[in-house]
């Protein structure tokens, strides 16, 4: 399959797994930080065995894979924390803003150029990503938050993170990549323990099995983004952060309005249409 294939198999059970996460961390895990734990543990020892299979080895650039299992830790936890802090139908869109602080990065960083539409299109992004954070009181207010500090800091590691994997896939095999990013992420996770150990023994058994689902969720959406991003990062970002969460999360609020959020028709109305324009934006941007 091509990378673009893999980009949006990447993007639709990454929206699951947004679906089924957001669901469990509002029923049933109230610290985010036991379900980072979990989540780590769960996607490592979802891996082995196929990265085993697959003929996994050391890898042939430790230094690669050692930014990146610190990006993907650093960049896992920003997630978590904003996906405990703000609605799905926010965050969801929000992660467009990975494409334009791409570019602005490589622009900075790297001495690209920005033609005067590009320009034009990183500018229709964060004026569009204000009107996703829209709220029913249709205030100023709601542009600017904790929660929306925190989405950005997210949107900022994940763009690291995903130049991490680019970087490091050049360098490594694809298990190679995979494994070990996923095992040197895990142990510094490990520092967080401080933080969740005593809701371990409060905490039923019964009550991870959506954090287990959504792990196995995203860890397949993982696989698949390291093929897609190996190949080509603007692209394959822009498909990956299309909002399929937010459809997902606008349905359910029809049909089980109290498993996830609710909202006014008109509010998600302006989150909709502002994550069209971004996606539009950001696919234009990527070409």
């Amino acid at each position: 399959m091509s990378f673009i294939a893999y980009a949006w198999l990447t993007s639709i059970v990454y929206g699951l797994g947004s679906v089924v996460g957001k669901i469990a961390s509002r029923h049933h895990i109230a610290n985010p930080w036991l379900y980072n734990i979990v989540w780590w543990i769960v996607t490592v020892v979802s891996i082995i065995p196929l990265a085993v299979l697959g003929g996994v080895g050391w890898p042939q650039d430790w230094t690669s894979i050692i930014w990146l299992s610190v990006a993907n830790a650093v960049s896992g936890a920003a997630f978590i924390v904003a996906f405990y802090a703000v609605d799905l139908s926010i965050l969801s869109p929000l992660s467009i803003l990975r494409v334009p602080i791409a570019a602005l990065i490589g622009a900075g960083f790297l001495g690209e150029s920005l033609s005067l539409t590009q320009q034009s299109f990183i500018g229709v992004l964060f004026l569009a990503g204000l009107f996703v954070q829209m709220d029913e009181n249709f205030s100023l207010k709601s542009f600017w938050s904790k929660g929306t500090l925190l989405s950005l800091i997210w949107v900022l590691t994940s763009v690291w993170f995903n130049s991490m994997i680019s970087v490091a896939s050049m360098h490594n095999g694809y298990w190679e990549v995979v494994l070990w990013s996923n095992v040197i992420g895990l142990v510094l996770t490990l520092v967080t323990v401080p933080l969740f150990f005593r809701d371990l023994s409060k905490t039923p058994v019964s009550r991870y099995s959506g954090i287990v689902i959504s792990t196995l969720l995203y860890t397949a959406g993982m696989l698949f983004s390291v093929v897609a991003l190996a190949e080509n990062v603007s692209i394959s970002m822009a498909i990956i952060s299309l909002p399929l969460a937010l459809l997902m999360t606008m349905a359910l609020s029809v049909v089980a309005p109290k498993l996830l959020e609710k909202h006014s028709a008109k509010v998600y109305a302006v989150r909709l249409g502002a994550a069209v324009v971004m996606f539009a934006a950001g696919l234009g941007l990527s070409k």
